[in-house]
């Protein structure tokens, strides 16, 4: 509390007026503190003090000493000395006051323009951070596209060998309808209907659907591919060509090992045999190519998901930093709130002292007023003895008149000061109750504050409760991310490898392809054997005897057999997969069954290094059929 609000000077208090709101429905115990003495209660009227004159019909007059003004000089001036000590003290402390709070708000500015600083350089890094996995992302779909591009259909080569000069296409009346020439369908020899390609064929569609024996003549057949065995999807053209309608490695492997009369006799059935394995190579490229699309569009989820992520977590990040800023400034509202409370408990104590001070002093003053009216009052009645006992004394009348003069004149001053007196009793009164308004205003204040103190407590508890159940949810949110972007890249880098080389390296794959290129191939052979029957039966105009073929008729039973068993086959390595991929831990699942840990030992007989065969077979099959278990093992040791 200021000192100007209320100092004693010349034992007068004064207090500066201010406008008090008035409660309606409150009211205080302070009025209890104002109490006077009860000799002050029962002789001061209410309102106001009046006095009635003494009774002249008596007087008596007393002279008053001088030793009684010089104490009440000497008490003047010792409490006025009192006053200005105590305005120092009050100044001084103002000043340290002024002093720490002038250095509590220098230090606080320091401290947000750190904080302001701080934010700038989080939001810089954050920007950067942004852009780069902006740069980053741009990057990954160049290359996405780089790599689609690549992953295109090329371009059908064009005609290797000259086309000869046919008169006509070369039908056959005995042999199976769907070994019967293209030619003839497609308009002519070599032509063919572009209608009959559609929009979105590929190289193998166009080769099968545009080959016929008359367009090669004598050339020796070569497919559009070259995958071989061993082959693995690390390097780019096999995994293409794998992709892209791609030939079975059985078949090179077989025709590598075959000796230089097999090889002939196998060129001389493989004219024969050649559209039957086209067609089952087409059929084998269209599932590839629906696998290949199917992964592919796993593979743009997959990056969709991803990209949805980052927004997520970018969202989460904005959302931090603003829960965060709230929180900050939550803090520093609670901050300045606690501080106001404080100050205005100090200010409120400071007030109470003070106004028990004034009421001492108002008590000790009246009580100190009324002991000089008993004791004036006093003087009187002995004046008026005395001037009933001087009645005869005629010498000292006039003199007695002129001091009853001086003493009415004395007492009227006095009235007058008792009068003065009881104005400032008035208006102590009126300053006391403003100051008890006063008080209970601050009252009502400080309950409001302590109030909004303790909302803001609870909405800071409610706010640190929010924050932790959101870092908990974005933690279990990053572990199953991650494990969902470790797998996604085990399957991409290293999943579809090993379940294209397992299917390639069946065995069971060998064995069937291997059957239906046997059947195929006796297939063939009969229909040229036939085809060749009519050409000499039209030629010498004499039916030729066919008995003596070495296909039987039952060739076609055998392929269609050898196709059923090719459709319907089942290798035990997709059903594993399949299986596993049912499961919660499919990734474990397929690297425990696809990438088991391999492990060596070497004996004393075998060297170091030596895998125990080149790859190749050992040539003496004559008829062309692989055992299907030399190079299995080779192969997985390869992968």
């Amino acid at each position: 509390m200021k000192k100007g609000r209320s100092e004693a000077t010349t034992g007068v208090a004064s207090a500066p007026t201010s406008a008090v709101i008035p409660v309606v429905g409150k009211t205080s115990k302070l009025r209890s503190l104002y109490k006077f003495s009860p000799e002050i209660k029962k002789k001061t009227p209410e309102k106001g003090v009046t006095f009635s004159e003494a009774g002249v019909k008596r007087p008596k007059i007393t002279v008053k000493s001088t030793d009684t003004a010089a104490q009440d000089a000497a008490k003047a001036a010792e409490a006025q000395r009192k006053v200005e000590e105590d305005r120092k003290r009050e100044e001084e402390k103002k000043r340290v006051v002024e002093e720490k709070r002038k250095k509590e708000e220098e230090r606080k500015k320091v401290e947000e323009e750190r904080k302001k600083k701080e934010e700038e350089e989080r939001k810089q890094r954050a920007e950067q951070e942004r852009l780069a996995e902006v740069a980053r992302k741009q990057a990954l779909e160049k290359e996405l596209s780089a790599k689609k591009a690549m992953d295109q259909p090329l371009k059908p080569p064009g005609p290797e060998v000259t086309k000869p000069t046919n008169t006509g296409p070369v039908t056959t009346s005995k042999g199976s309808s769907r070994f019967s020439s293209s030619g003839a369908s497609s308009g002519g020899a070599g032509g063919y209907n572009p209608n009959v390609i559609g929009a979105k064929d590929t190289v193998g569609d166009i080769y099968y659907k545009t080959y016929t024996e008359e367009e090669r003549g004598d050339a020796p057949h070569q497919a559009p591919w070259s995958l071989k065995q061993k082959d693995t999807f690390i390097e780019f053209s096999p995994a293409r060509e794998w992709f892209l309608n791609s030939f079975t490695p059985a078949e090179v492997h077989r025709q590598r090992a075959k000796p230089h009369e097999m090889l002939y006799r196998t060129y001389i059935l493989g004219e024969a045999n050649a559209r039957a394995a086209n067609h089952q190579i087409v059929r084998e490229w269209r599932t590839m190519v629906r696998e290949c699309a199917d992964w592919e569009a796993y593979r743009e989820r997959m990056l969709k998901r991803i990209a949805e992520f980052e927004k997520s977590k970018t969202a989460f990040g904005e959302e931090r930093a603003k829960f965060e800023a709230d929180k900050k400034a939550e803090e520093w509202g609670r901050e300045g709130l606690q501080k106001k409370l404080h100050n205005v408990e100090e200010q409120l104590a400071k007030e109470k002292a003070e106004f028990k001070r004034i009421c001492a002093q108002d008590n000790d003053r009246a009580y100190a007023l009324r002991q000089k009216i008993v004791d004036l009052e006093a003087k009187v009645a002995d004046l008026t003895s005395k001037v009933e006992e001087a009645q005869g004394e005629r010498a000292a009348k006039q003199q007695m008149e002129v001091e009853l003069t001086e003493a009415k004149v004395q007492l009227s001053n006095k009235d007058k000061d008792l009068h003065a007196r009881d104005v400032e009793i008035a208006e102590l009164k009126r300053r006391l109750n403003e100051q008890i308004d006063r008080c209970e205003s601050l009252e009502i204040d400080l309950e409001a504050e302590k109030v909004k103190a303790a909302d803001a407590e609870e909405a800071r508890a409610v706010s640190t409760a929010a924050l932790n159940v959101a870092q908990t949810n974005y933690s279990e949110t990053q572990g199953i991310v991650d494990t969902l972007v470790s797998e996604a890249e085990w399957m991409r880098t290293r999943g579809v490898v090993l379940v294209a080389n397992s299917i390639l390296n069946a065995s069971e794959l060998d064995r069937a392809v291997a059957a239906l290129t046997d059947a195929a191939r006796a297939v063939g052979h009969r229909g040229g054997y036939l085809e060749c029957a009519d050409h000499v039966e039209q030629m010498l105009g004499q039916e030729f005897d066919i008995s003596h073929c070495s296909v039987t008729e039952h060739a076609d039973a055998a392929l269609a057999s050898a196709e059923s068993s090719y459709d319907n086959l089942s290798l035990p390595i997709m059903e594993l997969v399949v299986e596993s991929l049912k499961k919660d831990d499919w990734c474990q699942r397929l690297k425990a069954v696809l990438d088991p840990p391999v492990t060596v030992e070497l004996s004393d007989e075998e060297p170091v290094g030596d895998d125990g065969g080149d790859g190749d077979d050992d040539g003496d099959d004559d008829d062309g059929e692989d055992d299907g278990n030399d190079d299995d093992g080779d192969d997985r040791r390869d992968e």
